[in-house]
Parts: structure tokens; C-alpha cells; sequence
């Protein structure tokens, strides 16, 4: 068992909200989140390369290779919308500081005022 000598108490550890702030979490989270829309879109689109190439060269019999190639069609279509939520991510912008949302005017009841 080795002690050590250093007599020293640890640093203290810093808060999560201390290091960052709003901003910060949002552009992690947003980077975060593009990172994982890539990949997925990426490995879509590979998947239905592949099916497409399979279902081109006919190893299986006509209807198999059919729907290959409508699966392919649905993955393609599936990795461009993808890509277009990837976009808007991209282009985000952290919200508005919260706060109290303004409230609606209400209307009065009016009195009937006697003819």
C-alpha cells in the first residue's frame, strides 16, 4: 500500500452550469445531434446502394429483386429527408431567453348602458 504525501485538499469541482452556459449546451447538443443524423443518413444510403446493386444483378427471382429495389426506392427517399432535417439543424439558433410569455389581452364584458 503506497500513501501518498500530498497534504493537499483536491481542487474543487466545478458545477456543469459554471463551465457552460446556455449557448454552450445548445451547440453541443446541436453538433451532437448533426454527428448522429450524418452517420444515420450515411448507412441509409449504403444500405440502399447495396439492395439496389443486389436486386440489379437478379440473384434472387423477380419478385424478391422487386422489392429490393422499392426498398432501396424508400430508403433513398428515407436518406433525403434526413438530410433536409440535418440542414435545419445545421442552421439552428438557441431560443429566445426564457421568460414569461407576453399575456393576450383579454376582453371586457361591457356594461349595456340603459337607452
Amino acid at each position: 500500500m503506497v500513501k501518498t504525501t500530498d497534504r493537499r485538499p483536491p481542487a474543487p469541482l466545478k458545477i456543469a452550469n459554471q463551465i457552460f452556459d446556455d449557448a454552450d449546451i445548445f451547440e453541443i447538443d446541436r453538433s451532437n445531434l448533426a454527428l448522429q443524423l450524418r452517420a444515420i443518413r450515411r448507412a441509409i444510403h449504403e444500405s440502399a446502394e447495396e439492395m439496389e446493386m443486389v436486386a440489379t444483378e437478379g440473384v434472387f427471382v423477380e419478385p424478391v429483386s422487386l422489392a429490393l429495389t422499392r426498398t432501396a426506392r424508400k430508403l433513398y427517399r428515407l436518406a433525403e429527408d434526413l438530410n433536409g432535417l440535418y440542414r435545419m439543424i445545421e442552421e439552428a439558433h438557441p431560443p429566445k431567453a426564457p421568460g414569461r410569455p407576453q399575456r393576450k389581452p383579454t376582453p371586457r364584458n361591457r356594461r349595456k348602458t340603459p337607452d
